[in-house]
């Protein structure tokens, strides 16, 4: 068979359980990079040496390693696809190809204070539907999660939001605990929708465009005024989500366990991307284990030693002071 006879298939098969994005970021990849190479070739007929050709095109092209690879796993699913199908039973040469090695740590390059400065200028943002939004964001949704949020998933009672497999990144069914903040703000819409809908019971998208009463269809403008508004450096609005994990992790020293479920990751190495060791680690680490060599003796003099240093300090610096009142008599 044709890669792109497998290639049609597995694409429908694969629809109903993957969400829109990660479906059209593999048309994408596929109509771009696959499809003028490879599609209209038997999939016995390529060979190790083509998939790797193809990739060293691509990283000579300028595609990141990152990239290449995303492009490759497609095809690797592609393969197995197939072998599930009984339409190909050899190896799965995209699996095989050789990339450099990179790293796909999440670098915040801004310090704490900025990080807080960004996370403030959402909860402060004066433009209330968007900051409503944007304060979704904070508790470690996405932004895909957000626009597309439905008042069914929603239990306001015990303060909690739902989501099913088909409605988040990591495929699970995951539930989240909301801020009394989020939750006063939630009880307004809601009012808003049992006068607008006529009866207790309202359903649909809880944010809606008031032009269109549909989901918002961007907040890429809302995201730069908010941004313009608090005086700060443009970052994508999804960064949002570096900046939290990054915040939660280094400055706040919340477990990444924890940090990983608030994100919603399927997998806690993907959270731990986040943290950035301090150059003085290394030395901590060494200093307790010499630390733990140490004998009751040893503390109890250590401590002695210590004692009298700070008494020598503040008698010298008693005596400086002393000296500079002289002077100034």
């Amino acid at each position: 068979m044709k890669i792109d006879e497998i290639y049609n298939q597995y694409i429908v098969v694969k629809e109903p359980l993957l969400t829109k994005q990660t479906i059209n970021s593999y048309i994408s990849a596929y109509d771009t990079h696959i499809l003028p190479i490879f599609g209209r070739r038997n999939i016995n007929a390529i060979n190790f040496i083509d998939y790797q050709n193809f990739a060293n095109k691509l990283l000579g092209s300028g595609k990141k390693p990152k990239t290449v690879r995303n492009i490759l796993m497609l095809l690797v699913g592609i393969y197995k696809f197939a072998i599930k199908n009984d339409w190909y039973s050899g190896k799965i040469y995209p699996q095989m190809v050789e990339l450099p090695k990179y790293d796909n740590r999440f670098y915040v390059t801004i310090s704490p204070d900025l990080q807080k400065r960004y996370l403030q200028a959402i909860y402060n943002f004066d433009e209330d539907i968007y900051r409503d939004m944007f304060l979704f964001l904070l508790h470690g949704r996405r932004l895909g999660e957000v626009r597309f949020l439905e008042w069914q998933y929603i239990d306001l009672q015990q303060g909690i939001v739902y989501y099913p497999p088909h409605k988040n990144k990591s495929r699970k069914h995951r539930s989240y605990k909301l801020t009394d903040t989020l939750i006063d703000i939630l009880k307004i819409y809601y009012a808003r929708e049992m006068d607008m809908q006529g009866g207790i019971f309202v359903s649909g998208y809880v944010f809606k465009n008031p032009k269109t009463n549909q989901p918002f269809s961007g907040l890429a403008k809302p995201w730069n005024r908010l941004l313009n508004n608090a005086g700060l450096k443009h970052f994508k609005l999804h960064s949002i989500r570096h900046i939290l994990g990054t915040y939660l992790v280094n400055t706040l020293g919340f477990r990444i366990q924890d940090v990983s479920f608030m994100l919603g990751h399927s997998d806690i190495s993907i959270t731990q991307r986040y943290y950035t060791p301090s150059p003085d680690i290394a030395r901590d680490c060494t200093q307790a284990v010499l630390d733990s060599f140490k004998t009751k003796k040893d503390k109890s003099l250590e401590a002695v030693n210590n004692f009298i240093g700070l008494g020598e300090h503040i008698q010298a610096v008693l005596f400086s002071d002393k000296e500079t009142e002289k002077m100034t008599k």
